[in-house]
Formats: structure tokens, sequence, C-alpha cells
């Protein structure tokens, strides 16, 4: 079993977050599992489509563009615990409300990405903002809470273990960036396999993720950098309709390039 991680590039980031988990993997499913390394997301097609890889750990969006050009199949998602959109911003903008926020700058992810863009930009239309016209977004990555306490941006936007994380890491309180609104949960991220590969062989793996849920996550948590990401997080069966629902959104805001 060749696996794929479909944001974290290269072999030597592999394994400094996914080897305790590859090892955990590779004992709940009684079979050799190797790392099969990319240089970025878009890359994981093609790879996918010459089966060079069996299984791929994603984002929603990701597996979004993953199922439409490579035919992924879900086999098993991991659904976290407080995961969902915040916006944040300065105790002393003034700022209470997403309609606040017009004619503002706000500092999201990157361009794609479920909590930092796709969902955020959904909720500001639901607010009645046009993102296109009505906010000036920049795209700054990691850079973004640094954005917002320099005054360089008017909100921050973040998944809300990132927000937590951030302001602790800082000594920094919410109520010193209060988050002025919190979206609903997160689809879940999804483990999906080949379309090459045996329907029962598929579901087998699935089944034996999810009896083995707690051992994997806690291998997954090894790692510094995903933990708090997986805290509590648990392996359940994959829900399609959770990611109809994302795919949607893509449309409504006028991405959906994104994902065909």
């Amino acid at each position: 079993m060749r696996l794929t991680v479909s944001d974290v590039i290269g072999q030597e980031e592999l394994e400094r977050d996914y080897e305790p988990f590859r090892v955990a993997l590779q004992e709940a499913l009684d079979m050799e599992v190797e790392f099969f390394p990319v240089e970025s997301l878009i890359a994981v097609v093609p790879a996918l489509l010459s089966n060079q890889t069996d299984l791929i750990f994603s984002g929603a969006s990701e597996y979004l563009l993953l199922k439409a050009r490579a035919k992924a199949v879900p086999v098993v998602a991991l659904a976290r615990q407080n995961y969902h959109t915040v916006f944040v911003v300065r105790a002393d903008s003034g700022i209470k409300s997403l309609t606040d926020l017009k004619g503002k700058t706000v500092a999201m992810h990157k361009v794609g990405g479920t909590p930092g863009h796709i969902w955020p930009s959904k909720m500001l239309m639901e607010a009645g903002l046009d993102v296109d016209s009505d906010i000036n977004v920049q795209f700054l990555s990691f850079k973004g809470f640094d954005a917002l306490r320099k005054g360089e941006v008017d909100a921050w936007v973040a998944a809300s273990f990132r927000y937590e994380e951030f302001l602790e890491q800082a000594g920094l309180s919410k109520e010193e960036f209060p988050a002025i609104v919190s979206g609903e949960p997160l689809p879940d991220d999804i483990f999906a396999a080949n379309v090459n590969l045996d329907p029962k062989f598929i579901d087998e793996v699935g089944s034996r993720m999810i009896e083995n849920s707690e051992k994997l996550v806690q291998a997954m948590l090894v790692a510094p950098e995903n933990d708090p990401k997986f805290r509590d997080a648990v392996f359940i069966p994959p829900q399609e309709n959770e990611y109809d629902q994302l795919r949607e959104i893509y449309y409504e805001i006028g991405q959906e390039a994104l994902i065909q």
C-alpha cells in the first residue's frame, strides 16, 4: 500500500509528520505501507492516474479535486473536533459583524482551502457581501495573524484550532483578538483510494481503519504539527453528502474551476 498526504511536500516532511502513523496503519492493515511523496497537490492527480499511489489523505476541498480528476474513491473520513471557520479582529477595531467588513481587508489562508477560503467566502456571501468587490482579500498563509496584530489587515480568517494555537503561542487572549463569528462544523478530512483498487479491498481498508481509530489517531498526534489539529479526532464512514454541499459552495462563489 502506497500512502500520500496531499498537503505534505516531499519524503522528509512525510517522515517527520506521519512516520508513526504509517507504522500504525501498517499494523492495522497487516500489510506493508510505504510513503509516496508529492511536490504539490496537483501532482497527486497524475500519481493516481498512473497508479503510483494507492491511498491519499486530503482535506475536503482537495478530495473534490481528486474525485473530479482521478475518480478517487472515499475510504474513511477523519472527523475533527472544534473544526470550523472563525473571523478574528482586533478588540479596538469596532468591527462587530461580517457586514462591518465591507470595504475592509481580510487575510485568508490559501486559494481553495476549506476553512481559510471557501467556507469564509460562503459566510461572507450569506451576510450579503460580494467577496470580489466588497472585500479586499489577501492570501497570507500562516502570516495572517501577524498581519492582523500589526494592523496590516482588518480581519483574519482561520480554522478554529489555529486561532487558539496562535493566541497561545503569542501569549494573547480572545478578549484582545475576538472571533466575531464562528461557522458551522466543516466537512471532514478524508482518506481516498485509487479507483483501480478492488472495491472489496477498499472496504476492508476502511473497516480496519475505523476499528483501529484510537490507535491511528494517537499515532498521528506524535508529530507536533498534527496536535492540536487532530486532537480528539475519530475515523468514521465517509458521508458523501458533506462533500456535495461543499461542491455546491464552489459553484456559488464562482470557484468551480478549482474542482474540475
